[in-house]
């Protein structure tokens, strides 16, 4: 059983002193049933409001395993 979904943006925040990408996440929990479409839609939304570029867009969906 589904229990819970969530939307993880990375975003490329800087680098590191050894010259490797820097990144920042944020999770935003959504409807289990949201689709692939609309959530790209939200993510391209919520990127424009940032300062860093988009780099990453995860769908991450908890499931129940037996009882």
């Amino acid at each position: 059983m589904l229990q819970r979904s969530q939307l993880r943006l990375t975003f490329e925040v800087g680098v590191t002193e050894a010259g490797k990408p820097l990144y920042k996440n944020k999770t935003y929990t959504i409807k289990p049933n949201a689709t692939e479409s609309s959530l790209v839609s939200v993510a391209q939304a919520l990127a424009s409001l940032q300062s860093a570029p988009l780099v990453h867009v995860y769908r991450n969906d908890v499931h129940v395993l037996g009882e």
